[in-house]
């Protein structure tokens, strides 16, 4: 009996072949399981035909594994010696044993065994992976730049172009060119560079309402707010408000008009749109998305700089009720830039000397523009307020996600940490009025019957709800989804968790809202502008970056478009093929950075950079052991039951779980608990494993 499917490996040693099913409502078909002497030097992703054995518990048993074929081109691992041969020990999110390498590639890593390496691969007479050519030269393993080539080498590699449902020919590009470009910026993010965008032809392409009037607003104060190290500016904002209770804010949202100027189908679209999204790293420099004398300069809305920029006017009313917005293509003139700290502090005490040094333009002295400032930041902090009031009235799924204290940075070439969220109240002002503005051109795009990429989220996964309510009825409470619906709504969700706290049932709280963390979807984009539970909106797209993501790039040309009174450039038919691309190739920037994160954390934590013990919340339950959250850092790790039950790993213990796997049985763990933990080690894949106190 013959299966084909993907390859996955597990980090100790054996894997799975898992065939796609050919029935999307049957359910997943059985996998195939992968000996680890037969495992051992596949990659993941690998689509194989397995021939498989089948005991007498219908359980599938691979005897011989043949490639069908390999969309991984690169690997990563460390140099080690196997039969007196310098081999390539791959990384165990890749798969297990080592790869051969060419003479030439091991002769010059001879010198640097245990260090990483990422290379280029070939493929021997059996199918099985080799190491042809050196990508990125030696590195310690633990160094900041080794952890970002294996975090992007993981992650791209498993999103390449031609793996994506529909390929490049889907979304209007060439095959041939978008694998090699795919290929050759990954390679050069790996090996700490910015990708390609640099030099690329935006000129020669269609401009959707390139005939459009362009409204001179550059007498108007608006204000740029960032964090100083950031450098492509999408948005400026600004406001007015008399100060009376009852009269309405005038929010005005700029984003530069990055649609204006790249031109469709030219050299730089066709990378922005191969790699969907600017990615952005810890270690080494960001990789954007378009040529950064674009993104950094000429587009970047730089303070006291004439920019071409798409205008949103709201009017907020007193309980938080954006009006029908004005949209409008406008010349603006940043009149400061200010940072998070700047207005962090202005927040604090209004004190407008916090603004003066950062504010110049036609309006007298420093002090006076300072004061304009002032005011327009006084009209944002209104409309952020009263937006806020509108955003708490909804049922979001924010409130359900802890936020971490703590983050990784590399500071002069050393993993430390710092603050993660060091000015909140600034940050959450420009987020509310960005989420605002995005809301606004999705609704202006529907009424409007323009076609575009929206934003959808279901709320919770349909899936993973048989857990949820085992949850939720473990604790003697129901939820009941509304008819013909297969989930329940997140605001029924977050209502329970509500009155839970109320009536002092914190930890019951806890445990519905961890398990409710791990059932939420994810969100993707849709050209049918269904209904974003994850933030409560009706409509939602990405319109505010179009700087740093293709979507929005997209979404302007539609608006440009739609504005001038032309046919959008973008079919809903191409919009539903974008989609799953857009995903697909953003996702896999998403996850190296998340890589990355975990696997700085993993240093810092083997350094001793927490202190011991610090408190974690369990987030799931296994026979094998406890998944937990560090709360101070954000990270994740692992307590195998011979930890968590105090035994010797020798005598193979597990923990009796109730069905649903959200208590053991003795009620010793549950999932939400909280409890003290301090680090045991580091495992091969570099998750960090706890041991519980206490």
């Amino acid at each position: 009996m013959q299966v084909t499917g993907r390859f996955s490996p597990h980090p100790r040693g054996f894997g799975f072949v898992e065939p796609a099913p050919t029935d999307p409502t049957a359910g997943r078909p059985d996998s195939a399981f992968v000996p680890p002497d037969l495992g051992r030097g596949w990659l993941a992703d690998d689509q194989v035909v397995a021939t498989v054995e089948v005991d007498d518990k219908q359980r599938l048993t691979a005897t011989e594994l043949v490639l069908e074929s390999r969309t991984r081109r690169f690997a990563v691992g460390r140099v080690a010696t196997f039969a007196g041969q310098v081999v390539l020990e791959l990384d165990r999110k890749l798969g297990a044993g080592t790869i051969d390498l060419d003479p030439s590639v091991a002769s010059q890593v001879q010198r640097n065994m245990g260090w990483q390496i990422v290379v280029m691969l070939g493929q021997g007479e059996d199918g099985r992976p080799t190491g042809d050519a050196l990508v990125v030269k030696p590195e310690p393993a633990s160094s900041p730049m080794a952890l970002r080539a294996r975090a992007i080498v993981i992650a791209h590699g498993g999103a390449a172009p031609n793996s994506i449902p529909g390929g490049p020919t889907a979304v209007g590009l060439a095959p041939v060119e978008a694998m090699a470009t795919a290929l050759r910026a990954t390679g050069r993010m790996a090996g700490g560079g910015t990708g390609l965008a640099a030099g690329l032809d935006v000129l020669h392409g269609e401009v959707p309402g390139v005939e459009l009037p362009i409204v001179d607003h550059r007498d108007e104060v608006c204000v740029t707010i960032d964090a100083d190290t950031t450098r492509d500016l999408d948005d400026a904002v600004s406001a007015g408000w008399s100060g009376e209770p009852d009269d309405v804010v005038h929010l005005v949202v700029h984003i530069t008009d990055a649609a204006g100027t790249i031109g469709m189908g030219t050299d730089a679209d066709r990378y922005a749109a191969t790699m969907a999204t600017s990615a952005y790293f810890v270690a080494g420099d960001n990789a954007p998305m378009l040529d950064p004398v674009l993104s950094e300069a000429e587009l970047s809305l730089v303070a006291h700089q004439p920019r071409r920029v798409i205008s949103v006017r709201m009017e907020i009313a007193p309980d938080g009720t954006p009006s029908d917005p004005k949209l409008e293509v406008s010349w603006i003139q940043p009149t400061a830039r200010l940072s998070y700290a700047a207005v962090d502090a202005w927040l604090n005490d209004g004190d407008d000397r916090h603004l003066a040094e950062r504010a110049h333009g036609p309006y007298g002295a420093p002090a006076t523009v300072a004061s304009y400032v002032g005011d327009a930041l006084r009209g944002l902090s209104e409309a952020s307020r009263r937006l806020g009031v509108d955003r708490d009235g909804r049922d979001t799924l924010e409130a359900l996600f802890e936020p971490a204290v703590l983050e990784p940075a590399v500071i002069d070439g050393r993993i430390r940490t710092r603050d993660a969220d060091p000015h909140p109240a600034a940050q959450k002002l420009i987020e509310r009025c960005m989420v605002a503005a995005n809301e606004a051109v999705a609704g202006w795009a529907a009424d409007h019957d323009v076609p575009l990429l929206y934003r959808s989220h279901l709320g919770f996964d349909p899936a993973r709800m048989d857990r949820l309510n085992a949850a939720v009825a473990g604790i003697g409470k129901e939820l009941v989804p509304a008819e013909g619906h297969v989930t329940v709504e997140p605001g029924d969700l977050l209502a329970l968790v509500a009155a839970l706290r109320a009536e002092d049932r914190h930890e019951d709280a806890a445990a519905i809202a961890t398990v409710a963390t791990s059932a939420v979807a994810r969100a993707t984009y849709d050209p049918d502008p269904a209904h974003h539970k994850g933030l409560g909106s009706g409509r939602y797209t990405h319109f505010t970056s179009p700087l740093r993501r293709y979507a929005d790039l997209v979404v302007h040309r539609q608006i440009r478009a739609a504005m001038a009174g032309e046919t959008p450039p973008y079919t809903v038919e191409r919009l539903t093929a974008l989609a799953p691309w857009l995903d697909a190739r953003a996702g896999a920037a998403s996850y190296a950075e998340t890589l990355e994160r975990g696997a700085l954390w993993a240093v810092l934590l083997e350094r001793g950079a927490i202190d011991w013990p610090a408190v974690a919340v369990v987030s799931g339950l296994s026979p094998a052991g406890m998944r937990v959250r560090l709360l101070e850092p954000g990270v994740s790790g692992f307590i195998t039951a011979a930890r968590a039950l105090q035994l010797s790993p020798k005598d193979r213990p597990a923990l009796s779980l109730d069905d649903h796997e959200l208590s053991t049985v003795d009620g010793a763990f549950k999932v939400g608990m909280r409890i003290k933990v301090k680090l045991d080690r580091i495992d091969i894949t570099g998750r960090p494993e706890f041991t519980p106190l206490g």
